[in-house]
């Protein structure tokens, strides 16, 4: 290691003179310039630099292998300090780092060819504890056997469990807080409730370039340790169920500030005794929070992840994070699911309107609710009283299904006890939609009397979102009513779709042009034309009269969606239940113009053309389509008297433009009255164009309703990231 800093400062003053250098970007150009200018740099120091000038740009790592290539060195000249590179020899390697890696070099190989040098991916497998030899796919496992969850991050291999669905880790764009700047802290988990899985996170640091390792050093603070110290792999014991078992599984989760940035689900057969044949041991990657996990550098740290999947047996698993450890995991079948919705969001509705006469007949409307609202939206005090009361009692039911055990919702209220962001990963495809903002976190006996905070009332009737937490929270007792109570109310709540086929998790959104344009796709068939007017001419106003786009009939709207500036899309008409009455899946049909509907599977429709430009059949992906995927446009389904309530409803629509390209969607969860839903709509459009994010917008649309006495803030959901943004110039 003496001579690396002459060896590194001499390749690249060579690299300097050579026609190589002209393939260079200017920044990268004078990044290095400025790097070679560095000379009293110790060695650390010059290879750390010239790292990150590496990882922040693509185009120097193509041309550095290009040179090294010729030269026939592969980038050994700037290696990662202090740890052996996967092209090392393997008599050069300390010996713990090839634990249980009986064929080094073979392995290598085969991960050589499985993967970039330069890609990251994790790996998993199932492996025998004493051999360490990696359990054969086809293999059915022992009941009550005792094996190990082997893990590592570095190039893929064939052996992997992931190696079909496996995504690059961070390539380029992980901030490197931890440990000086050379390199992150990583978080692994493992959940089970078939095998028996110890109850510890396992820690995994992540350098600037080159594979992952575990080491003794504790993490977050400065490495102490030597290449000897290392190993490449996680080893986590676990233990087979004690009976055979059609299906087993066990999720593994990585994550970085408590952000979920790849969760994996494996399973697995298991028989009476191990057989070599008749098994099915499989694993997938089944969320991702950004493809490649770019963009984490500007990714806040979260307190607390709630990662949702689908069990063997059709029953939603649900793993509660408390940030250092697992707090719950919990199952929900559908029949649960559909009556907490049913119950949660009768009362929410209750809350605003009487109930709808239901139609008599396909063609008959029924009668519209009668709205209980003011004109300006406000409720009396002892109305807001009574409806805290009542929908308190409804959260609090939530938390139990959340957490069951005492023990559970004492550590998951104690790790959100202050205001803080709930992130909510799905599982891609999963179509869950459960009422997060309407968790209740304070013990409510509905025998006895409620107990008003008043120090939480009087703040929120100031409606200024000017804090999130109650004044008076620790004297909250059992039966303490207040509106901070709520975690709608209390914390910000993001639901990123899975980016795990769609690049990076969108920070901003529209083109970043000053002035952003609207489409609007709206119904004529509202009760109050008038008021729909008025409206209208709100956004006019918001955005600019000439950057607002009027979509009346549905072939308009179509149309307009295939515009190359979208920025911002909304939606202003009715939400429709499919009248097919075989169809069981509850999906939504947007009503635009005069009763015309839009399916999600119309706009992906769209997406494709089946012939290309010389006539010859294929499948294309539209011009329209890819625009969208550049400008990341957010779209708003404002669906007044939307008439849904089963699960997933509006999730067809939240991915369908999420896969298109969408930054985000925002939707409701119940039937809300049309002057009331153009209020939030002006509201929100009004605080995000001001350059608020999507969180802290909402939290100013639900805190003014609070102000008036008004709870339907919460009815209110975004699908995205809570830090979304509109894109500035």
């Amino acid at each position: 290691m003496a001579d690396s800093t002459p060896i590194a400062r001499e390749e690249l003053v060579r690299l300097r003179t050579s026609p190589l250098w002209d393939e260079l970007d200017e920044p990268v150009r004078t990044a290095l310039l400025e790097l070679l200018a560095q000379e009293d740099a110790d060695e650390q120091t010059f290879l750390i630099g010239l790292q990150r000038i590496r990882l922040r740009h693509p185009s120097l790592r193509r041309v550095l292998r290009k040179y090294m290539d010729g030269r026939g060195t592969h980038e050994r000249a700037v290696p990662t300090p202090g740890l052996p590179q996967p092209d090392t020899e393997a008599a050069d390697v300390p010996r713990n780092w090839r634990l249980g890696d009986k064929a080094s070099a073979k392995s290598r190989a085969r991960r050589a060819e499985a993967s970039p040098a330069d890609r990251r991916y994790l790996n998993l497998s199932l492996t025998w504890p004493i051999s360490q030899q990696v359990v054969p796919h086809d293999w059915l496992l022992g009941a009550g056997a005792r094996y190990q969850v082997r893990l590592d991050i570095g190039q893929l291999d064939r052996d992997s469990l992931l190696r079909d669905s496996g995504k690059p880790l961070p390539d380029h764009a992980m901030p490197h807080e931890d440990d000086g700047g050379r390199g992150d802290w990583l978080q692994i988990t493992v959940l089970s409730e078939d095998f028996l899985v110890p109850d510890r996170r396992h820690a995994v640091f992540l350098p600037l370039d080159g594979a992952a390792y575990v080491c003794p050093c504790s993490p977050g603070g400065a490495h102490a340790c030597r290449p000897e110290h290392r190993g490449q792999y996680v080893w986590i014991p676990v233990t087979a169920p004690d009976g055979p078992r059609s299906e087993a599984s066990l999720r593994v989760s990585v994550a970085y500030r408590g952000n979920l940035l790849q969760s994996a689900t494996v399973h697995a057969r298991v028989a009476e005794q191990e057989e070599s044949s008749g098994g099915s041991l499989r694993a997938e990657v089944d969320f991702t929070l950004t493809s490649g996990f770019l963009g984490l550098d500007d990714l806040p740290r979260r307190d607390a992840a709630i990662r949702v999947s689908r069990g063997y047996d059709g029953a939603l698993v649900v793993d509660v994070d408390g940030g250092d450890r697992p707090v719950s995991t919990f199952w929900l079948t559908e029949a649960q699911i559909e009556g907490a919705l049913s119950r949660a969001r009768a009362v929410l509705t209750d809350v605003h309107a009487t109930r709808a006469v239901p139609a008599e007949s396909p063609g008959d409307m029924g009668t519209p609710p009668l709205d209980r609202l003011g004109a300006d939206n406000t409720k009396s005090p002892a109305e807001f009283r009574d409806d805290l009361w009542r929908l308190a009692a409804v959260g609090w039911d939530l938390l139990h299904l959340l957490a069951p055990v005492p023990a559970q919702r004492a550590a998951l209220r104690d790790r959100l006890r202050e205001p803080t962001t709930i992130q909510i990963c799905r599982q891609q495809g999963q179509p869950l939609m459960f009422p997060w903002a309407l968790v209740y976190d304070i013990p409510v006996d509905t025998g006895d009397s409620p107990l008003y905070c008043e120090a939480g009332l009087k703040h929120a009737r100031l409606g200024d979102g000017a804090g999130r937490a109650c004044p008076d929270s620790t004297r909250h007792a059992r039966n303490t009513v207040c509106p901070y109570g709520f975690w709608g109310f209390r914390h910000a709540i993001e639901q990123p779709t899975s980016r795990k086929d769609r690049g990076t998790l969108p920070l901003r959104a529209g083109r970043g042009v000053r002035a952003p344009h609207m489409t609007v796709g709206r119904a004529l068939t509202l009760p109050l034309a008038d008021l729909s007017e008025r409206h209208l001419a709100s956004l006019r106003q918001q955005f600019g009269a000439a950057n607002v786009r009027d979509c009346d009939s549905r072939g308009s709207l179509l149309d307009e969606l295939f515009r190359a500036d979208q920025d911002c899309v909304y939606f202003y008409c009715h939400g429709r239940r499919r009248e097919d009455p075989a169809d069981r899946t509850g999906a939504t049909e947007l009503e635009i113009g005069n009763g015309e509907r839009v399916r999600p599977a119309d706009i992906s429709a769209r997406m494709t053309e089946t012939t290309d430009a010389s006539g010859t059949a294929g499948v294309v992906v539209a011009k329209g389509w890819r625009d969208w995927e550049k400008n990341a446009p957010l779209v708003f389904l404002n669906g007044c008297h939307t008439t849904d309530d089963t699960p997933g409803t509006w999730l067809t629509f939240v991915d369908v433009f999420s896969s298109l390209g969408a930054s985000g969607v925002i939707g409701t969860e119940i039937s809300v009255g049309q002057n009331f839903a153009g209020e939030v709509a002006q509201s929100f459009w009004r605080h995000f164009l001001d350059g608020l994010t999507v969180g802290e917008s909402l939290h100013r649309v639900r805190a003014e309703l609070l102000g008036k006495g008004n709870l339907l803030g919460l009815a209110y959901t975004a699908y995205c990231c809570a830090d979304l943004r509109i894109n500035r110039p």
